[in-house]
């Protein structure tokens, strides 16, 4: 499975770092959707983008995946760390798929 990054440099400079070939510096809303775009075309199975751009597009991404099951969007904190008061993604994800929130 291809694994796809968007997000800030210090972001993507770490993936690369990784060995993720497919990573993108993007910082403004227009050019993410672009690169999403792209990302799908290319059948990435996994696209991990930072919280605060993904803040900005949540209604284009949201529209992009309506009814397919991949791929996966993991959305991660960028170099200023996470947004307050965010739902965690993940146990959003668990509650939606189990149908019950589970507390640590």
């Amino acid at each position: 499975m291809k694994i796809g990054v968007v997000g800030d440099f210090a972001t993507i400079t770490g993936f690369r770092l990784a060995g993720v070939k497919e990573a993108y510096e993007v910082e403004e809303p227009k050019a993410a959707v672009e690169t999403l775009k792209k990302l799908m075309k290319d059948d990435v199975g996994l696209i991990i983008i930072t919280e605060r751009l993904a803040d900005e597009i949540r209604d284009e991404t949201a529209a992009l995946i309506e009814g397919k099951t991949f791929p996966l969007i993991v959305e991660i904190p960028d170099k200023r760390g996470p947004v307050e008061g965010k739902v965690d993604p993940i146990m959003a994800l668990i509650k939606r798929a189990v149908g019950v929130e589970i507390k640590f």
